[in-house]
């Protein structure tokens, strides 16, 4: 503790030691039957200031390791057993006070742990409850396709895959908090990665009759499959939506060093400039969005949560009224893989 602050905690008896100091020296002064000589006095004013500066010095130490011993009993487990280490009454009151806070604490941490526990179960339960149904009507879709007329087909089967990805981003989200549990860092070839994550997009793609193309070879790199590819599906999710009918999306692949580099652009109307530097913040929507209620802009954000924890890249470009990009990047040497 700094000296100032020190004297701030013990300014009662200072204020009293040298109030008792000035009324001695008053009643000597008024005191005219009182003898003592000069000399004599003097060495008594000397003597007493130097016991106050011992005083201050003993005390200051005493007070310090006082505190010093209290911030480690607090900064351990304030434990009630070691409350007999403490000598000062006034400590152990202290001592004690901290102990029940940290008692009550871990109660309350254990009694939040099995909500949080048991709440986590039931949404999980019912996340893999629910791929029942999502698929069973999807079935059923497919068997009356050609009873249905070919719009009504379209938009049932775009919502029911609207239904499917929210529920599929519940679940990464879930599990996102025990990631470092649940990855597995091996090679996959880009080629491979990108195949897999449009075969979803299939019919998207039909529907909107949207043009694709890819540039660039193909390339291993070192990722988890499972998370990478959900974070690719949600780039070319967003690209499906934002792109107009017959419009082109350009799925490219290219390696610079150790890192290598997998950019879905689509034509469209790109991202205003004012929301770009935004677009991976949780539950931001662009200003267009909230017009027409279209994007939850959590899609993106757990992708960007995703990509950091894998020590991956993600980042974003666009040009207002023409395109925008989405870079994903695998860097060698700085993924799970070597941690």
């Amino acid at each position: 503790m700094k000296f100032v602050k020190y004297l701030k905690e013990r300014w009662i008896t200072y204020t009293f030691i040298i109030a008792a100091c000035l009324f001695s020296a008053i009643v000597y002064k008024l005191d005219k039957s009182f003898s003592i000589t000069t000399s004599n006095a003097n060495y008594i004013i000397m003597g007493w200031l130097l016991l106050f500066v011992i005083f201050i010095a003993i005390d200051y130490g005493v007070f310090n390791h006082r505190l010093e011993k209290f911030k480690k009993y607090c900064s351990l487990n304030a434990s009630s057993e070691d409350l007999d280490d403490f000598v000062y009454p006034v400590d152990k009151e202290y001592a004690q006070l901290v102990s029940n806070l940290v008692v009550d604490y871990e109660k309350y941490k254990a009694d939040i742990y099995n909500k949080s526990a048991a709440e986590l179960e039931f949404i999980t339960r019912w996340v893999h409850d629910v791929k029942v149904p999502i698929s069973a009507a999807k079935l059923i879709l497919e068997n009356h396709e050609n009873d249905l007329p070919i719009n009504l087909y379209q938009s049932i089967d775009k919502e029911l895959f609207a239904i499917a990805e929210s529920v599929q981003r519940v679940f990464y989200e879930i599990k996102s908090n025990s990631l470092h549990d649940d990855y597995k860092i091996a090679k996959i070839s880009t080629k491979k990665l990108i195949a897999q994550t449009l075969k979803g997009y299939a019919n998207f793609f039909s529907y909107n009759k949207l043009n694709i193309s890819f540039v660039g070879e193909n390339y291993n790199v070192l990722t988890d499959e499972k998370w990478s590819g959900y974070i690719l599906s949600q780039i070319i999710s967003n690209a499906v939506k934002h792109t107009p009918v017959e419009g082109n999306i350009v799925i490219s692949t290219k390696k610079i060093g150790n890192e290598t580099t997998i950019s879905i652009k689509n034509s469209g109307k790109g991202i205003l400039d004012k929301d770009l530097g935004q677009i991976f913040n949780k539950g931001y929507t662009s200003s267009e969005d909230r017009n027409d209620m279209k994007g939850t802009g959590y899609g993106l954000y757990l992708s960007k949560k995703l990509s950091d924890m894998l020590d991956h890249k993600l980042t974003v470009q666009s040009k207002y009224g023409e395109y925008t990009t989405f870079s994903f990047t695998f860097m060698e040497n700085q993924t799970l893989h070597h941690m």
